[in-house]
Order: structure tokens, then sequence, then C-alpha cells
């Protein structure tokens, strides 16, 4: 039992019913107890916005009833209740408790909780108008424009949501290695009215709220299974994949690739490389007196060993195959002149004083001993023109009218003085080059040559064996008439109608094959002699198009080789000082001290020229350095770089023209510190 003078607080859906739930609470009946009515109950409109009765009841004071008073029954409440003003039951929208004054709504229109609400007003109408792709009925009737709404129509809108179905495939690589996981997520897409607040006119709109849709992991183990997916399986990677709420590209299975093994090789116990030999000071400069000398080696040296081939490790796709690595194959070792192999083929040691000359390609290798010729003395009319094989070295100088060639490297520790050297490889004069022509790198300059023209022969031969080919399908022409007497006539027709350069060429390469007795390899010869007897002659040898065939594919293998000969080229020039001489190399050209006065220099490299350049012509194709260009007397000095390389000179005189690629500028007053490129519209910059 509740004290005298407690209260209770009860809610309910109308004032009756929260009365009764007070009084069954307190076990009381009407007579004993006061009720107050703290707010009435509100219906709202399909029961949104609906508010519940409030009502505190209070326990009177024992004697507080006057038998003169009538006690409180249900009816009597009831009758009261009627006197007071109900809640509005229209749904009014949230609002803030200093602006729920009705008196703001009329005459508006508003959208709350996805619904549309107006209040009418006697001298406005609020106004709806349908957004874009909105489906609005007024009384069951589709409006498409702006119409004039009011409290007892029926408004509603038709709204649908979608769904858009994740997509996804697994992809396999080519060589089983990878399978990776192409992923769309999906998406729930739901659509609603977008709140507006009160007002005389609004535009509906809809806003779209979309949650993602994931993919299940167990369809995709499934089509793991089916495409035989079974190891280096990433299960993050799917789980990523599957949650991904963005388009990608997972990878969720990785193979074991086979680790390939070594062929066999061979391992240099010295070093056999000829470099310029330029040594590079603490700070940075360079200095030129510092050079190492051609490498030689000794009778009964061990120049190396013949390393076996160290097989691969298989690996494993990812549907659990094995991957076997490349096979392995041991080096095949060429004895050359000065070398022999012992210990059953793995040491190579040399049987001559010489240069070691090391030739690799592939699984093979060319190994020899190049000897080395030492005059102790000047060259002259005594000693004859020189003509070796290998490396020379004079000790002295070389004289007037003399000749020095050889097919690797020459060394001279004094002055050429008009003479004429020709070397396969480098050549380092320590002295002064006088009205002399030098040229180093001669091979590389003859095969390049060689290699430029015989690839234009191969295109042209490859068309001819076409043009044969095309030829042999007439009904009128048979190929294999000629089976007897030849090719000749044939390759006469084409080469004076189509193929009306390709005597020419064939001819010119033959020539330059012949220059190049002593330098080039037996084969080349051997390949010119079947040129010249299978296009040049009337009487052809060629007997079927397969015999042309063979001829073009030995072409091709002695056009890659001329390729990797000239790639390989590692040629320069050293000297002390040139003087209106002719200077040619396919690698560098370096003048260490004095400089260059009126000469002629070309490398295929760079030039690098550590005193003055007075008068005459250089190009280099990789770029030019110079510390003094030009003469004031105006004599005229020429330098030349191609289109992307550089000049630079410290200190440059009037009259000196300077070239890179086509764009030319000549110096009128002397400069300093001239550096000399080309921006990238291809103008000339001097900086």
């Amino acid at each position: 039992m509740f004290a005298k003078g407690k209260s209770v607080v009860s809610k309910g859906k109308t004032v009756k019913e929260a009365v009764a739930i007070a009084l069954d609470l307190m076990g009381e009946t009407m007579e004993h107890v006061d009720i107050e009515i703290l707010e009435t109950e509100s219906k709202g409109i399909l029961g949104i916005g609906s508010r519940p009765a409030v009502i505190r009841v209070t326990l009177k004071e024992m004697g507080a009833v006057s038998e003169a008073e009538d006690p409180v029954s249900m009816a009597t409440l009831e009758k009261e209740m009627a006197s007071i003003e109900p809640a509005e039951d229209r749904l009014l929208p949230p609002l803030s408790p200093e602006k729920r004054d009705e008196s703001d709504l009329l005459g508006k229109v508003w959208v709350a909780d996805g619904m549309i609400f107006c209040k009418d007003a006697e001298d406005h109408y609020p106004l709806i108008s349908p957004g874009k792709d909105i489906k609005f009925y007024k009384n069951d009737e589709l409006i498409e424009k702006t119409v004039v709404v009011s409290e007892q129509d029926i408004l509603h809108v038709e709204l649908q949501d979608d769904i858009l179905e994740p997509q996804w495939e697994i992809v396999v690589s080519d060589d089983k290695m990878e399978a990776v996981l192409k992923v769309v997520p999906g998406a729930r897409i739901y659509r609603r009215l977008k709140e507006k607040a009160p007002h005389s006119y609004i535009q509906l709109e809809v806003e779209e709220h979309l949650i993602p849709v994931t993919i299940e992991t167990g369809p995709v183990m499934e089509k793991l299974r089916e495409l035989g997916i079974v190891y280096g399986i990433d299960y993050t990677q799917i789980a990523s994949a599957c949650t991904s709420d963005e388009p990608g590209v997972f990878v969720i299975a990785k193979g074991n690739p086979p680790k390939p093994g070594k062929n066999g090789c061979f391992l240099s116990l010295q070093d056999m490389e000829i470099k310029n030999g330029l040594k590079e000071r603490s700070d940075g400069t360079v200095d030129y007196r510092e050079i190492r000398e051609f490498p030689s080696t000794q009778p009964g040296q061990v120049l190396g060993i013949v390393q076996p081939p160290v097989p691969g490790m298989p690996g494993t796709t990812v549907t659990n195959e094995p991957v076997f690595p490349p096979e392995v194959l041991p080096l095949v070792v060429h004895e050359g002149k000065g070398i022999v192999l012992v210990g059953d083929g793995t040491k190579v040691v040399a049987t001559e004083a010489g240069h070691p000359l090391i030739k690799e390609k592939g699984t093979t290798v060319h190994i020899s001993v190049v000897p080395k010729l030492m005059i102790a003395k000047d060259v002259d009319l005594q000693t004859g023109n020189l003509h070796f094989v290998g490396d020379v070295e004079i000790v002295g100088s070389i004289q007037d009218a003399m000749l020095v060639e050889a097919q690797g490297n020459v060394l001279v520790h004094h002055n050429v003085n008009r003479a004429k050297i020709f070397a396969g490889s480098s050549i380092i004069i320590r002295k002064n080059i006088i009205s002399s022509e030098i040229n180093a790198g001669k091979n590389h300059m003859l095969i390049a040559e060689i290699h430029l023209i015989l690839g234009d022969l191969i295109q042209q031969m490859r068309s001819m064996i076409n043009a044969i080919h095309q030829l042999s399908t007439v009904s009128a022409f048979k190929v294999s008439s000629f089976s007897q007497a030849g090719l000749g006539p044939l390759i006469k027709i084409l080469c004076d109608g189509k193929f009306k350069s390709f005597p020419q060429l064939t001819t010119s390469l033959i020539h330059k094959i012949q220059s190049g007795t002593g330098v080039l390899e037996e084969s080349w010869a051997e390949f010119s002699e079947r040129l010249y007897k299978g296009f040049m002659l009337t009487h052809s040898e060629f007997r079927s198009v397969e015999e042309m065939v063979q001829l073009m594919k030995r072409a091709e293998q002695l056009f890659t080789d001329t390729q990797e000969n000239s790639e390989n080229a590692d040629c320069f020039i050293k000297a002390g000082y040139t003087l209106n001489s002719q200077l040619y190399s396919s690698g560098d050209i370096v003048i260490m001290e004095q400089g260059v006065y009126n000469s002629k220099l070309y490398a295929g490299g760079f030039i690098e020229v550590d005193g003055y350049i007075r008068g005459g012509e250089i190009y280099a194709a990789k770029g030019v350095k110079i510390s003094e260009a030009g003469a004031k007397g105006g004599m005229s000095t020429r330098i030349t770089v191609p289109k992307g390389e550089t000049i630079r000179l410290n200190r440059v005189m009037e009259d000196t023209m300077i070239q890179i690629g086509t764009k030319m500028h000549k110096f009128t007053t002397q400069s300093s510190n001239v550096y000399a490129r080309l921006d990238e519209e291809g103008q000339l910059l001097i900086k």
C-alpha cells in the first residue's frame, strides 16, 4: 500500500487508460486520489507522430474527503476530459521548442521521415513539383508537373530499391604460376525521399543509400577446386577480395617458379680485358699519366678454370604440377694458339708468352694467346713496315713513311712522324703524332661497314626467295626445270626487274670482305665465294631454292656475329700531342698533354683534350670535352657531335664553330665555361 500523500506518474494511450494503470498500481479507487493531467494524448497520422497521455495520481489525506463532496467517478473524469482542448492530431515536423508555433506551418508543405505533409491556409496554397524520375501520386493520380496540395489529399511516391549482384572470376596465367581473382562488388540501393523543411513550394528529391554486397567465399573455394588450384593459395587475399568494396584484381594463388641453373662457364684467374686505363684521382679529375698496359701472360701460367654446369631446382604450378628449369649445358672450349687444357679439361694453361684473348659466345669459348712483337728501337727502313697478327710494342719511334699494322694493340713509347698505324684494337702513343694517320679499331670499322651492307642484302635475298616461291605456283612456270641448268637465268630476270640494286649490293659486300683479308676469319672468304658463284655468275651454282635459303641463313648468322663484334668494340687512341694528322677511333680519343693542332679527329666514342685545339675538325659520337678551342688568329676550328650529346669547352676563341645534330653556332667573341646541348624542342642551348 502507498503512504498517504504519495503520488504516481502514469502514461497511457488515453487519459482513461493512464488513470486505470495508476489506480491498479496503487490499489485505490477514484474517491481516494487526486488526478492531475500533465499531457493529453495525440493520435498523429497513421500512427506517426502520436504521443501518449501523461497524468499524476496523488493519494488523499485521511478525512480529506467531505461527505458533501461527491466522490469522483470515471464518468465524471471523462466528462471533464471532454471540456479539454484535444492536442492536434496531425503530424508536425520535429521542431525545436521555440519553433513549435503551428502558425509557422500554415500554407506550407514538407517531407519528414520519408512522408509528405502539408498545412492548409486560407490565403495560400502549398505547391509540390515532382523531381526527375520520381513517380509522385496525388489521390492515386500520377502527377508530372507542379500541383497544389491540401491536408485532405493523399500524397505518396513510388520508390524502387535495387540490388546489383557482385561479379567475380578466377583467371589462371598461361604458365599456371599465378591465379588472380577479379572482383566487382555488388550493392543494395535503398531510395527514400530527401528531407525538406516546411516551405510554400518544394521539389521532391530522392536520395540513395548504398550498402555493399560482398562475395561469398564458398563459391570461390569451390571454383578453385574445380580449376584444380591447390598449391600456394593465399586465403588472406581471398578474404580481402570477397569483402572489398572497390573493384580490383587480387593474386590468390602463386606457384613456386623453378630456379634456373647455370651453364658451364670460364672463370678467369687474371685480368684479360683491355681497358683505356684512365685512373680517377680522389678529387674526381683524371690522371692521364697513370695508365694500365695491355695484359700479358707467361708460359705455364693458368689462365682460368672451366666451371661445370650447375643444375637448377624444379618449381610447382598452382595446380601442383612440376615445372622443370631450363637444361644447363657444359662449356665447350676451343683451344687456340698458345694454350692447352689440363686436369681433365678443367684448367686452361698458357704455353706461350703474349696477350690472352678470350671470345665467349653462349656455351662456347675460344681461348688463345696472341703473341706480342717487341721492337727495341725505332721502326725505320732497317726494320721495314710491320704486319703482325698480335700486339706490337715499339720502344722507340715510328719514322717517316713507315707503316705499322697489327690485329691487336700498338704501343709506341716515343713519336710517330709522317707514318701510318692501323690497329685492330687500341693505340697508345706516349709522345707526339706529326703528320700521320692513326686508325684504332680498323677491324671494327670494317665489320661495321660489312654489317650495314649485309643487313640490306639479307632483306633483298629474303624478298627474292619469296618471289621465286610465288612464281613456282604459276602453272606455266616450274622452278624444278632449273635443276640442271641452275637458277642463274631466273636470278638474272629478277635482278633486271624488281631487284635491280641487288647485283651492286652483292659486289660491294664481296669487295669489302676481300679488303679484310688477313683481318676477317676464313669463314668470310668462303661466304664471299658462295655469294659470287650463286648470284654473280651467269651459270649459277644454285640448283634449288633450298640452296639459296641455306646461304641466307648463313648470312643471318654472320649478321648477328658482326653486330655483337661492333657493339663489343673496346678501342681507344691515347697520345700526348697531334699536329697535321688524322685520327680515327671506333672508341674514345684522349689527348693528354699539349693538345691538337690543325688535325682531324673522329671518335665513335668520346673525345677529351686536356690542352688546346687549334684549327681542324673534330667529331665525337658520344660528346666532347676540351680545355681550350680555337685560335686568336682566326684559324677555323669545327667541333661536331650528334643530336643528344653535349660539348663542354673551358675556353673558346672567336671563329670557332660548334654543331650538335643540325644546329650550329659560331662564336664571335671569346667565351668561358661553355656547355652546349639541345633542349626538348631541338633548339641549341649554350650556357
